[in-house]
């Protein structure tokens, strides 16, 4: 059986996420795959970690810059014609658009996946029409959908049994034997996420204000690393709330920095109106911290509320939540043990059984 992954996407090339996935791929199912990418990377040196472990990537130019459509179609046909897929896995609809052409065209056999990233999600009108045409593509091309979890699932339910909720996977990094967090001194929160509407920076500012003020503890910071447009508007509510040396913005940091951060921090706070998937929730949750979230992305799929983290509905939920769970510490200790001890799922190798458990155990009625 041959598979052929797609490992790029739109207008980012090949990226650190689909990076990882490659290794775990070759690690785990040698000679099984074939990597198709465009000529573009998330940030330098992703492909020569690919190329230093003995793994190819076909490369070609212009795939995630969405023009040349009859160029790339031709150019994927040859490495159809080549390899003689089984499988197609798409991350992109430009890349299911290209799949399915030189399907079509060529009468190959191979059954496409198609792994959903997105769907317009951050505007509500968008997202409705966005959906409802991203369905009907893949009710025609697609054999299965993976979608990331099951708040994404129930968004494309009407594509019924061939829709399976598989998690990302995550750097092994996160995995190494970090120490949990400790619940004395300063309480420090963190949300990563881009400054714009939707990801609720102000909701998290006011609460822990409103904390403050409320329980007379200045033993606390939020740390909201990140760029975006509502930046200043954010630095200059915080000035007006008198909580400027309570809040910090560390602008954009890198992988590293952003370990750090984490590991500085005992608890993570998720305010967006939708994620996806939610790196942001499962990142923390993966290194013992006491993660607090809407109900959104993967958060449903892993956390328990009590027991492996803890949800809230907005401002007012928010600041009841951190004057009832702050001053406990065991129960927060014992959140963070059992976050931790749950990690597991999200370990590469883990990730990649369930694709191959998809292929040989396909859902009903997938035969396209």
């Amino acid at each position: 059986m041959k598979i052929l992954l797609f490992s790029s996407m739109y207008k980012i090339g090949l990226s650190n996420q689909l990076t990882e996935q490659i290794l775990a791929f070759s690690n785990n199912y040698n000679n099984k795959f074939t990597f198709v990418a465009g000529d573009g990377e998330q940030y330098p040196g992703l492909l020569k970690k690919i190329h230093d472990k003995g793994i190819s990537c076909d490369i070609i130019d212009g795939l995630d810059r969405h023009y040349s459509f009859l160029r790339l179609v031709r150019e994927f046909k040859k490495i159809v014609g080549r390899d003689k897929p089984d499988f197609v896995v798409a991350q992109t609809n430009w890349q299911l658009s290209i799949a399915a052409a030189v399907k079509y065209m060529t009468q190959a056999n191979y059954k496409i996946v198609y792994v959903v990233h997105g769907y317009r999600h951050n505007y509500h009108f968008r997202s409705f029409f966005a959906r409802y045409l991203i369905m009907s593509a893949l009710f025609c091309c697609a054999s299965y959908v993976v979608t990331p979890c099951l708040y994404v699932k129930r968004k494309f339910r009407f594509l019924g049994n061939r829709n399976r909720v598989i998690f990302l996977g995550e750097d092994a990094d996160l995995f190494e034997n970090h120490p949990l967090p400790v619940f004395s001194g300063t309480k420090r929160f963190v949300f990563p996420a881009e400054f714009r509407i939707g990801k609720n920076h102000e909701m998290l500012i006011k609460a822990i204000s409103r904390y403050i003020e409320i329980t007379g503890d200045c033993n606390i910071e939020l740390h909201l690393p990140g760029k975006g447009e509502r930046l200043d508007k954010c630095r200059e509510l915080c000035n007006k709330l008198g909580v400027a040396d309570k809040v910090f913005f560390p602008d954009f940091i890198d992988r590293k920095q952003m370990l750090e951060l984490y590991l500085k921090c005992q608890y993570a706070l998720i305010s967006s109106n939708v994620e996806t998937f939610g790196h942001c929730i499962v990142e923390p949750f993966i290194l013992g911290r006491v993660v607090i979230t809407r109900r959104v992305g993967i958060g449903e799929d892993i956390i328990c509320h009590g027991e492996t983290g803890f949800f809230f509905d907005g401002e007012e939920d928010l600041l009841k939540l951190l004057i009832q769970i702050l001053p406990d510490r065991i129960l927060c200790e014992k959140v963070a043990m059992n976050a931790r001890n749950s990690r597991d799922q999200f370990r590469w190798d883990v990730v990649c059984r369930q694709y191959f458990n998809l292929i040989f155990d396909p859902p009903a009625k997938a035969n396209l």
